[in-house]
């Protein structure tokens, strides 16, 4: 059984073994810095895996962006990526976010559409 943690610690290699399985390209980060800027993250974890988490940052009191929602490879089409974003957006409601935003593949937004996010045209600046 999945069982989902918010703001719990855990530490680099933990979450850069996670990446580095549901993101070819990915390059190690430092996570701390990031978990400290975030409103609320929420942690995944079969038994003792790591198998999935998800950020939320807040922009202002009233909006708040979803960041690297990840899944482990092998615990994909369980519901995991829906719960990440369900707890997520809960913990940011009670934190009093009025509304998340997302960026995501074309080919996510069945996925996103069905955790209730309504397809919005954006726009995007490469910087350096």
């Amino acid at each position: 059984m999945v069982r989902y943690v918010l703001n719990t610690p855990t530490d680099d290699d933990t979450l850069n073994e996670l990446f580095d399985d549901a993101w070819p390209s990915h390059e190690r980060l430092e996570f701390a810095p990031m978990l400290e800027a975030s409103l609320v993250y929420v942690l995944a974890y079969d038994e003792d895996t790591l198998v999935g988490f998800i950020r939320v940052v807040a922009c202002g009191t009233r909006r708040g962006f979803v960041l690297g929602p990840t899944v482990r490879t092998s615990a994909h089409h369980r519901g995991i990526g829906t719960a990440l974003l369900n707890q997520a957006a809960e913990a940011a409601e009670k934190a009093g976010v009025k509304s998340l935003h997302v960026d995501f593949a074309s080919h996510l937004r069945p996925f996103y559409a069905g955790a209730g996010f309504k397809h919005t045209a954006s726009g995007v600046r490469r910087l350096g």
